[in-house]
């Protein structure tokens, strides 16, 4: 159809579904498929690093963090935090560790800034505006002589809560900072490293897109907002709306990686031209 197939990338969640998919393309279309990109987003963003390394600052030896090294490098930073409210009622904070390992985590695929943190928490009405009124309530409780235990639970639980939310940023940057210093990285820096080269840089963002004309998402209602921002991006980059997604946003199943209800939803807000394609048939059972 006259489409040349090294114009074409083509991104997924999983290393399974982009191998899956490679070996279903070659067979329908032969050698040509060897030219088109098709990756998970962690390893499509790694290729860029690779293929441009002065656009990086990457210390020499940087390497990928596997889950033991996670856990260990999160055990020093609560020896050095020793939080507060993250804790057993034994005292034990490691416990904690893959809560705080889920944290780091959603805080980098939401690229959270520290002021952004702190403004929600300071802001919103569930945070800090349900702190005030409950410290409002207590003293006057206190003055009445009606501190029962149903709203001291309810106190004492809303505490630790903003407690938790408080050490939550301070262990985040506290195991990043150390991450950096063993020189490593793991799959969501890799992504964001991308992304703020790409703002950072006009120029290199038309070049890392330029040989890209079409774009394909699969299974599009799994992908996180670092991920969608990684195909807008190079969409932009390479002056294109030739986005192709494949989605149901009835059937999330990596929430826990940021996935949400309304990323379909979304991708039709930001492009209100799209053309809906409804397969009405199941053809997998």
């Amino acid at each position: 159809i006259g489409i040349e197939p090294s114009s074409i990338l083509f991104l997924t969640y999983s290393s399974a579904a982009a191998n899956e998919m490679k070996s279903r393309l070659v067979k329908e279309t032969g050698t040509a498929a060897a030219s088109v990109t098709i990756n998970t987003y962690h390893a499509f963003a790694n290729e860029i690093i690779k293929q441009y390394p002065n656009e990086f600052e990457l210390l020499e030896g940087v390497g990928l963090v596997d889950e033991i090294t996670k856990r260990t490098i999160m055990a020093e930073v609560l020896d050095e935090i020793k939080p507060e409210f993250y804790r057993t009622k034994w005292g034990d904070a490691y416990y904690f560790i893959p809560e705080h390992i889920k944290s780091v985590d959603e805080i980098k695929f939401n690229r959270v800034t520290r002021a952004e943190y702190f403004n929600t928490l300071n802001t919103h009405p569930d945070w800090r505006g349900k702190a005030d009124m409950l410290e409002i309530e207590y003293k006057e409780r206190e003055q009445k002589g009606k501190l029962v235990k149903t709203f001291l639970t309810v106190y004492e639980n809303h505490k630790r809560k903003m407690g938790k939310a408080v050490e939550t940023w301070s262990i985040y940057e506290k195991y990043d900072e150390k991450l950096k210093r063993n020189n490593f990285i793991d799959f969501n820096d890799m992504i964001n490293m991308v992304l703020n080269a790409f703002d950072e840089n006009e120029e290199f963002l038309h070049r890392a897109a330029s040989q890209y004309k079409y774009f394909l998402v699969d299974e599009y209602q799994d992908t996180n907002y670092a991920q969608n921002k990684i195909v807008f991006s190079l969409a932009r980059g390479a002056n294109s709306n030739n986005i192709f997604v494949v989605g149901d946003d009835d059937q999330i199943i990596y929430e826990f990686q940021g996935a949400k209800t309304d990323t379909v939803e979304k991708f039709l807000i930001k492009y209100p031209e799209t053309k809906v394609i409804c397969l009405n048939e199941n053809n997998r059972s």
